[in-house]
């Protein structure tokens, strides 16, 4: 036998008694030793489909006299007769025996044995091969991804990998519809160019080959009612056809719908006039404009499920945007429209918040909404390596929901993606799990669990507290080297080498100030003026990595890791062991440490010669001539640099109430991604403007109370921030 090694080869002791197999089969009953892969070589009996006859030969070599026999097919075959009654009755299911001197793989369909072999390429990926009794079939229909996303598409390479990552792990379904292609969006009636319409000829056989059903989708937005429109659609899909697409999905996302009524008669006049002419065309999908239950209203849905064609599936993506998905979401929707949705899960795609990757688990959707979906699919990263991360639980989760285990199918997914680097690989998809706030509200809280555990176990920063968290940043650089060792030779490492970089800049800092920190416990301030130098040049080169940031990129990316507890607890240590440095009354170089805009204080704030005032047991301050001579606290302000979000806090020093982001005190918690603000200055005035979550709109002011204006800085800068000790 000649076999291609696994991803997961060489990871498990030759003494295993078990692969874990992925996704998880419905049923796997192992024995004992079945024979060494090494010495096996097999022969072949009974035969199957052009793409896993093209499989086995990758992966094996046939003697007539070999020990090993092979016996492959599908239901009704002859070759496999003897198990016809072991054979799942399911779609795409299968019966796998592995034993001393003979394998057996039966598929219920052709897909079904393609999927059977994918499994035994599994159990034979360590020395000593096991026994071991399979059955197994999706509980899930379609399982795939949606290249959905807007920034740089995909690149055909990247596609090609992608196909073959779907039939390794069982996806069946692939949407081509990236924002930024023109030919699917922006001109969408435009044909491919005879280039890259040969490439996508390929990639149709590509994701054929490894049993995947290549969906070819086009966003033609409100262009849809005339019948010059309807024949440029149908004259795409004629295009599309020839190059081997036959299976179509129409994009309605992101516009202003001028009529649901139209969209239904232009999808249900392709049904017509293409899918149903053509014949072996499947019935087609459609994203629909009011794709989650936070954008819908009135009887858009109503009208879709109960006007379009049966067989036409309505995508969804949850209640909101970027939301996971449980069975009273699934109820929701099917009581809209009557039909079983197409789920768009719009995780991990990033980008909302292009600056964090997110490879961290999949959690937080139902078990029990398998049979109450018609697709259960992903939308993605524009890395497409990093994304393999999450989409190798995708796979999981869909083929078997109810066996699903979040952080184990995670664990299988670094081994399997980074073999013999999956520790350094783990410790670096730990550090990028959260995306930074955001209008989606899309967080995933699980980000470097050893971390936050430190961060819980020491409320002060003391000698042991330094000493753990320096051993902490110590683990991180390293793994962060290793990663980058791998440069030319991991694909993963060279899609995302910014990304490890940032990475390793970013352990580097958290070394250096555990350096401060310890200088300044010890009074050596030389070593902490050196320690904060070589953090200012690790920040400095940190600032100029870009990702994406080649000739054309339509997206560049600034990368961030660990931007949930790691990044602001450097930060924020910085910000406290400098003013304690300050406070010491050492001598130290005027320009050593950056001028912050506004020093953290307590201040008065004014608008044409009056005051911001509290007034007690109103909702909103307001602006008063007078000086409050009974409770000063009442016209000052704290005023505080957050670390975190490099943002300003703006607090009642009397009640420690807060302002939001429309100049109103906050009766909700306070949070950093909503009640935090950027300042700027000129002329010697201030210019207050909203962030994070709160959007981008400058303060104004009425003469008697603070107000949210536009976007626009012009006649902004109104405000004075006198501290309290220079006002008169």
């Amino acid at each position: 036998m000649v076999w291609a090694v696994m991803a997961l080869a060489g990871v498990f002791p030759a003494n295993a008694q078990q692969v874990p197999l992925s996704p998880v089969p419905r049923q796997a009953e192992w024995g004992t030793k079945a024979f060494d892969r090494a010495s096996a070589v097999c022969r072949l009996s009974g035969t199957a489909d052009e793409a896993t006859m093209a499989l086995l030969g990758k992966h094996f070599s046939f003697r007539k006299r070999a020990k090993v026999k092979l016996i492959v097919g599908k239901s009704g075959d002859k070759a496999v007769a003897r198990w016809k009654d072991r054979i799942p009755e399911k779609a795409e299911g299968y019966y796998l025996c592995v034993e001393p001197g003979k394998i057996v793989v039966a598929g219920r369909d052709d897909a079904g044995t393609f999927y059977g072999v994918q499994t035994l390429l599994q159990v034979m990926s360590q020395p000593e091969v096991m026994s071991v009794t399979v059955t197994d079939w999706p509980m899930t229909v379609q399982r795939g991804v949606i290249e959905g996303f807007y920034g740089n598409p995909w690149s055909f390479e990247n596609r090609k990998s992608q196909f073959e990552f779907y039939g390794a792990n069982k996806m069946n379904i692939y949407i081509y519809g990236p924002k930024d292609d023109v030919y699917h969006h922006s001109r969408w009636y435009t044909p491919y160019p005879e280039a890259e319409a040969h490439k996508m000829q390929q990639l149709v056989k590509c994701a054929t080959d490894n049993k995947v059903k290549f969906v070819w989708a086009m966003h033609p937005s409100n262009a849809i009612t005339s019948d010059a429109d309807k024949q440029k659609a149908l004259d795409k899909f004629e295009q599309m056809y020839s190059l081997g697409v036959r299976a179509f999905a129409i994009f309605f996302d992101d516009i202003s719908a001028k009529s649901v009524n139209d969209q239904v008669a232009y999808l249900n006049f392709l049904t017509d006039e293409f899918v149903n002419k053509k014949g072996d065309v499947e019935p087609m999908i459609v994203c629909p404009t009011q794709y989650n239950k936070g954008w819908s209203s009135g009887d858009y849905l109503s009208i879709m499920g109960s006007q379009l064609y049966p067989g036409i599936q309505i995508m969804w993506t949850g209640n909101s945007v970027c939301d996971m998905i449980q069975k009273a979401d699934t109820d929701w929707i099917y009581g809209q429209t009557g039909r079983k949705p197409f789920i768009w899960l719009n995780y991990p795609v990033n980008d909302y918040g292009q600056h964090n990757l997110l490879m961290g688990p999949l959690v937080d959707n139902g078990r029990d909404v398998y049979d109450q979906v018609s697709a259960f699919c992903s939308n993605p990263m524009q890395y497409a390596e990093a994304s393999k991360v999450v989409l190798y639980s995708i796979a999981d989760y869909a083929w078997n929901p109810e066996a699903f285990e979040p952080y184990a199918a995670w664990e299988r997914a670094i081994v399997s993606l980074m073999p013999g680097h999956a520790g350094a690989f783990g410790i670096f998809c730990k550090s990028n799990v959260d995306v930074a706030p955001n209008t989606h509200g899309m967080r995933v809280y699980e980000e470097t669990p050893e971390f936050k555990a430190l961060m819980a176990k020491h409320a002060a920063l003391d000698d042991e507290a330094i000493a753990e968290y320096t051993a902490y940043f110590a683990r991180t650089k390293a793994a962060a080297e290793e990663l980058l060792s791998l440069e030319g030779k991991s694909e993963m490492v060279d899609e995302i080498k910014e990304f490890v970089q940032c990475f390793d800049y970013q352990a580097l800092r958290g070394q250096k100030v555990m350096e401060m920190a310890k200088a300044l416990a010890d009074n050596a301030l030389a070593a902490f003026i050196a320690a904060y130098k070589e953090y200012k040049s690790a920040s400095e080169a940190a600032g100029k990595l870009i990702s994406r940031g080649f000739q054309g990129s339509i997206q560049s990316v600034i990368p961030h890791t660990a931007t949930l507890y790691v990044e602001p607890f450097i930060k924020s240590t910085l910000l406290n062991t400098i003013a304690q440095f300050k406070k010491s009354g050492a001598d130290y170089p005027a320009d050593l440490f950056p001028v912050q805009l506004l020093e953290n204080g307590t201040y008065f704030i004014k608008v044409n010669g009056k005051y911001l005032t509290n007034v007690a047991g109103s909702r909103m301050p307001t602006l008063q001539a007078e000086v409050d001579n009974i409770n000063e606290g009442r016209q000052r302000w704290v005023i505080t640099l957050e670390p975190s979000v490099d943002r300003y806090s703006i607090k009642n020093e009397w009640d420690k109430r807060y302002l939001n982001e429309v100049g109103n005190f906050c009766h909700n918690s306070y949070s950093e991604d909503w009640n935090t603000y950027i300042l700027s200055r000129t002329d010697g005035k201030f210019a207050i403007r909203n962030a994070g979550n709160g959007g981008s709109a400058y303060w104004t002011s009425d003469g008697t109370r603070l107000m949210r204006g536009g976007n626009d800085s012009s006649g902004k800068f109104i405000f004075e921030i006198i501290p309290v000790d220079e006002e008169p």
